[in-house]
């Protein structure tokens, strides 16, 4: 298909009869697919825009009644943030065809994990909604480790592996995350619990 402008100027005679035609035809196809394009993009833009909006509304919903005080709060918030614009610049780099399993483990991982901490499974490409959803699960579970369990202890080892399940059409994928090394967790009748 092809967008074309007709211009032309008739020339008329003494009488009013047209003499003759002169014009132009100009190919606009490209402007056009141009046009298109850009509102294919701004319309996906203004998605995606919607559901980050909707996710930071979540955050803030979900650190408001899991901080005991605003200092607490303030500190989860940014975090929180934090992890969503790294996953946010991951996608962006892949122009937001997905991102690799491995490359959101590892950025969650980075301020808590050295040689304490070990990861493998198949190789997964995360689509981006997926990619968004396991950064911020990956997020409090590397939080909660750093402040209780293995991550808060030089012994403290994190194991995180994936898998496709036996006979699975690779539409669910298991993810074990197994720490060793922490600190004790009391038992229930040691701290009062019945």
């Amino acid at each position: 298909m092809r967008w074309i402008e007709s211009r032309s100027f008739i020339c008329y005679g003494g009488d009013g009869s047209p003499q003759r035609v002169v014009g132009v035809n100009i190919d606009l196809t490209e402007r056009k697919q141009a046009e298109e394009h850009r509102n294919i993009l701004n319309a996906e833009l203004d998605h995606r825009v919607k559901n980050v909006l909707a996710t930071v509304g979540a955050i803030i919903r979900h650190t408001q009644h899991s901080t005991p005080s605003m200092t607490d709060f303030v500190t989860a918030l940014e975090q929180r943030i934090e992890s969503l614009a790294g996953t946010h610049e991951l996608l962006s780099h892949s122009n937001w065809r997905g991102v690799a399993l491995t490359e959101v483990i590892e950025r969650e991982f980075a301020p808590y994990a050295g040689d304490n901490a070990e990861i493998s499974g198949p190789s997964v490409t995360l689509k981006a909604e997926a990619a968004q959803a396991v950064a911020m699960v990956l997020h409090e579970l590397t939080t909660n480790s750093a402040k209780y369990g293995a991550f808060s202890s030089e012994a403290g080892r994190v194991r995180l592996n994936w898998h496709w399940p036996q006979n699975s059409r690779r539409e669910n994928l298991v993810v074990d995350w197994h720490e060793s090394g922490g600190p004790q967790i009391p038992s229930a009748a040691s701290i009062g619990l019945r």
